[in-house]
Formats: structure tokens, sequence, C-alpha cells
């Protein structure tokens, strides 16, 4: 999840071609609406977005018994460490990120 329909466009394309199947969110509250739909493997979202932001988001993915054990990667160019907000995400990738940063990272929370 992105609100930059650039980045998240270029993202979906790539793990698309990489064997995932993607769904897109454009902000937080768009996000919860794809989870109550259907719980993914993992999420990965951006921390500054308008409305629900990436912190929101990830709060209600944690108190939500049916998606808190989901891995989150966290996307975004703000200072952030796992340790800024411990057990909302599980990895954090500074924004620009290399396509194989995401891929080691999306293969080691899935072995999890």
């Amino acid at each position: 999840m992105d609100d930059e329909p650039e980045m998240l466009e270029a993202w979906s394309f790539a793990l698309e071609y990489s064997g995932f199947i993607v769904e897109r969110a454009s902000d937080g509250r768009d996000a919860i609406a794809s989870l109550q739909r259907q719980t993914p493997d993992l999420v990965i979202t951006d921390l500054m977005m308008p409305g629900m932001n990436g912190e929101e988001l990830c709060r209600a993915i944690r108190s939500n018994p049916d998606w808190a054990d989901l891995p989150v990667i966290l996307h975004s160019s703000a200072r952030v460490t796992t340790a800024s907000a411990p057990g909302l995400w599980d990895a954090v990738i500074r924004k620009p990120a290399q396509l194989e940063v995401l891929l080691h990272t999306i293969e080691t929370l899935r072995r999890r």
C-alpha cells in the first residue's frame, strides 16, 4: 500500500512479475477494506499517507485477532526502525528500496 500511484504501480508490477498475487490499496482505510475481504500472506505499507496512515493501519492489523500475526513490512522514507514502534511492523525498508532487498525481506518473513 502506498499513496504514491507511481510507487504502488511499480512495486505491484515487480511483485506480480516475481510470482506474487498483489492487492493494491491507496490508503489505510482501503487496505482495511481489502483485509476484510481476504487476508493476505503479508502487508507492505508506507508510513506517511493521508487519512489512516501506516502506523494507524498497523495498529488496526495488530488489534484484530485474525490479522495480529500477519507479517508487515514498512516501506517508507521516514527514519523509523522496528524498535520505533515495537510489534507494529516486522521489517522496515527505506525508500527507495531495491527490488532484491524487498524480495529477500518478503521471503525471510514468509519463512517465519
